[in-house]
């Protein structure tokens, strides 16, 4: 430290560059140096009520400055410094009030392991087998009529606003050799991609029996007419494939469903194995795992019925997770914002009690011929420096942690509207 050459007593010389020494080197420039400013035996009080006070503790800490003092501008900043120093408040910290959310994304047990995405609008294919195996009884009931109900059941349980469609096949011809080709080219959207109703709908699952062979390629490329008005960038197309058997028509629906994954429509396949054998389970599982979707296996009706009640449950926790999720990340900038508010605020506060405290004292100490009046304007000067800067500063840092808040926000709420993510 050098010392100025002003007039003044030993005494208070080495009283003021001795405080002098005990403060940062230079005054608080960045929100942080302010935050970390230790606060002064004056801060939190107020010239209103403390002013007797506040003067004795000042000329206690600091020379008198005359006519000579005042002609060194270095120490009317070092007594300038110390000046401050006393009044120094304590200042709200910002650090605390931006923390970004990540959203933790849905899971459930029905799903696969590979990365999905749902939007808002959902579409549900039911691609139902009625080939001649179909007919089959299990406990005195066919297998057609346990996976009809189990259908119906599963699609008025859908969410609100979901549009579904019916796709059969085997439903033509014989299971004779002599009808392979006629009911192999046969696939039928006999409920199209459309609203509910449970109606029509029934009476589309209801019209035919079970009689031919199993086109299971040939029905999934058709899916892609399906879906022609709902592309993937606005809708999230879902099959589920009920099958009881492995493809009999020479087809390879693995392929086909491998190519619709990578289409405009992208469709999700889910695959329903019902009574199959290990042959047949075994492509079912590829069509699933290739069209990105779930295979599940039912060998009763209860369990068919459980695996279709699953898959409600996935819908139900979904739209209950994007309504909590869509709460939560509402909440979340609403509770930052009403921070950084409270910041700004308690900021200002501080600021102009310091502000007038620094003020209005020196007004008294320039009164009673503590301080010259040149003292007296070097003073206003830096104090009105310091309290400007403080306000930009705060001002500065509020519009960057708003601007960080909103992006986080629209980012969270485009994430939960456009691309729902269901698995890590």
């Amino acid at each position: 430290m050098l010392f100025t050459t002003a007039c003044f007593s030993s005494d208070e010389d080495a009283n003021l560059y001795e405080t002098l020494d005990d403060l940062p080197e230079n005054e608080p420039s960045t929100l942080d140096e302010i935050t970390d400013y230790p606060s002064g035996p004056l801060a939190n009080t107020s010239y209103k009520d403390e002013m007797e006070s506040m003067i004795d503790i000042v000329k206690k800490r600091l020379p008198s400055i005359d006519e000579d003092d005042d002609t060194d501008e270095s120490y009317l900043h070092d007594w300038w410094r110390v000046y401050h120093s006393i009044f120094a408040e304590e200042y709200p910290e910002a650090d605390h009030i931006y923390e970004e959310m990540d959203i933790e994304p849905f899971h459930h047990p029905a799903l696969a392991e590979e990365e999905i995405f749902y939007k808002d609008k959902i579409n549900v294919l039911i691609v139902l087998d009625l080939s001649g195996s179909m007919k089959k009884e299990l406990d005195g009931e066919s297998m057609i009529s346990i996976a009809r109900k189990a259908v119906l059941d599963f699609i008025s349980g859908l969410p609100d606003g979901a549009n579904v469609g019916l796709r059969v096949y085997g439903h033509v011809g014989s299971g004779k050799d002599t009808d392979k080709a006629y009911s192999c080219s046969s696939s039928e959207l006999i409920y199209d991609v459309q609203p509910y109703d449970k109606k029509e709908f029934k009476g589309a699952l209801n019209k035919y029996e079970p009689t031919g062979w199993t086109p299971i390629a040939y029905s999934l490329e058709q899916t892609k007419m399906d879906f022609k008005d709902y592309p993937a960038d606005e809708y999230t197309n879902l099959v589920y494939v009920v099958s009881d058997g492995i493809e009999t028509c020479d087809g390879n629906p693995v392929e086909v469903a491998e190519s619709l994954s990578d289409s405009e429509i992208h469709p999700i396949d889910n695959v329903i194995g019902y009574g199959v054998d290990k042959k047949a389970q075994k492509q079912l599982e590829e069509i699933a795992e290739v069209g990105k979707g779930i295979y599940a296996e039912a060998g009763a009706e209860d369990e068919l019925t459980n695996v279709f009640d699953e898959q409600k449950d996935l819908f139900k926790q979904w739209d209950e997770w994007k309504k909590v999720t869509s709460s939560n990340i509402k909440q979340h900038r609403e509770d930052q914002e009403q921070g950084l508010e409270d910041f700004l605020s308690d900021w200002r506060n501080v600021n102009n009690r310091e502000r007038e405290n620094l003020f209005f004292v020196i007004n008294e100490l320039r009164n009673d011929g503590f301080i010259t009046e040149k003292a007296h304007s070097y003073f206003a000067t830096m104090r009105n420096e310091r309290t400007e800067s403080y306000e930009q500063l705060a001002k500065e840092a509020y519009y960057d942690l708003k601007g960080k808040i909103i992006n986080n926000f629209e980012e969270n709420q485009r994430i939960v509207e456009e691309k729902l993510e269901l698995n890590d």
